[in-house]
C-alpha cells in the first residue's frame, strides 16, 4: 500500500483547522447577535426616598453618537395615591423637573389633564473615534413636584430606565456626590442623578472585528498573486490588474458598512483601512512590473505595416 506523502496531509489538517476556525468564528458571531438583539436595559435607581411616589420611565430613543447625544421618552407612572379614580389623570397638579436637557425642563399636569411623555436629550459625554469601543456617559437630574413657587414639594421619586436601542446595551446607576437639594416633607433632602452610561453591544463590536479582519486579508491575497507572479512561480494574467483595482475601490464601500458608522478619522483608518489601501496599491504596483517582465512581447511591424498609405 502507498502512504500519503507528507505535503498532501499537511493540506488536510490546514483545510479541517480553516473550517473549524470558519464554524467557530460563525457560531460566536450569531450567539453574540442573539444575545444581544434588542436585549433590554432596565434598572431603576431612587433619588428621594419614600412611599407613594412617582417613577419616571426613561425610554432610550436612540444614540446619537456622532452628536453625542442620548434621546429618550421621559414618562411618569405616579402611585395609585396621586391618581384620580380613573387611573389616567392626577388628583392633585404634579410636575416634573429634568435638567439638564435640551427639550422642556418642567412638564406639568394640572388636576384632570391627561399624563403625557416628551421626547428629550441629553449631552453624552464619549469618543465616536474609538469605535466600536467607545461609550458615552450621560448625566441627568430629575425629580417630581407638588405645588408652585415657595410651596414647592418634592414626592418620594425613582428613575427607571426601560428597553433599549438596537445595538446599544445601556446602564443606569445613582450619582450621590451632588450638591443639589430639594425640599420634601421631611424637610430638606439631597438630590442625587442618575448617570446612564451607553456601550456598543457585543454583537456589534465583533460583527466590526470579523469585517476588519476580512478587509486586512484581501490586501494579503494580492500581494501573494503578485509575487508569485512577479517570481515566476504563475504566468501572468493582464485581466488580474481589474480584479486587484476592483479590490481598492472596494475598499471604502466596506469601511462605510460598519454598523455605526464610524467617522473619518477613526483608529481603525489609521490601523486597517490605510494600510489595507497601501497593501492593494502595493499588489498592482508588484503585478504590473510583473507583467512588464514576463507578459507576451508585441511582436514588430513589418516594414509595409508602417508605411503611410499613399492617396
Amino acid at each position: 500500500m502507498t502512504e500519503l506523502s507528507p505535503r498532501p496531509r499537511r493540506r488536510r489538517w490546514l483545510t479541517v483547522v480553516v473550517a473549524v476556525v470558519a464554524v467557530v468564528v460563525y457560531a460566536v458571531v450569531v450567539l453574540l447577535y442573539a444575545s444581544g438583539l434588542r436585549s433590554s436595559s432596565n434598572g431603576c435607581e431612587t433619588v428621594i426616598e419614600g412611599d407613594d411616589g412617582v417613577t419616571v420611565l426613561l425610554q432610550p430613543a436612540a444614540v446619537q453618537a456622532a452628536n453625542q447625544r442620548l434621546e429618550f421618552q421621559v414618562s411618569l407612572d405616579p402611585a395609585d395615591s396621586l391618581m384620580s379614580d380613573d387611573n389616567y389623570t392626577p388628583r392633585h397638579r404634579i410636575s416634573l423637573l429634568t435638567f439638564p436637557v435640551d427639550g422642556t425642563r418642567v412638564q406639568s399636569f394640572a388636576e384632570g389633564e391627561a399624563l403625557a411623555s416628551s421626547l428629550q436629550s441629553d449631552y453624552a459625554e464619549g469618543v465616536v473615534e474609538e469605535w466600536p469601543f467607545d461609550s458615552y456617559r450621560s448625566e441627568l437630574t430629575t425629580f417630581a413636584f407638588t405645588g408652585e413657587g415657595a410651596e414647592r414639594v418634592a414626592v418620594p421619586t425613582a428613575v427607571c430606565l426601560h428597553d433599549s436601542v438596537p445595538g446599544w446595551q445601556l446602564e443606569i446607576h445613582r450619582l450621590d456626590d451632588t450638591d443639589h437639594s430639594v425640599i420634601t416633607a421631611q424637610g430638606e433632602t439631597p438630590l442625587p442623578s442618575v448617570v446612564i452610561t451607553a456601550t456598543r453591544s457585543a454583537s456589534t463590536v465583533a460583527f466590526g472585528i470579523v469585517l476588519l479582519g476580512l478587509m486586512a486579508v484581501v490586501p494579503v491575497l494580492v500581494l501573494f498573486v503578485a509575487i508569485s507572479a512577479y517570481t515566476g512561480r504563475r504566468k501572468v494574467e493582464a485581466t488580474l490588474t481589474s480584479w486587484i483595482g476592483a479590490m481598492i475601490f472596494a475598499t471604502i464601500p466596506l469601511r462605510n458598512f460598519l454598523p455605526g458608522s464610524p467617522p473619518v478619522g477613526s483608529w481603525i483608518d489609521y490601523l486597517v483601512v490605510l494600510w489595507v489601501i497601501v497593501g492593494l496599491v502595493t499588489g498592482l504596483t508588484i503585478y504590473i512590473l510583473a507583467w512588464n517582465r514576463w507578459g507576451t512581447r508585441a511582436e514588430p511591424r513589418s516594414p509595409h505595416e508602417t508605411e503611410q498609405p499613399q492617396h
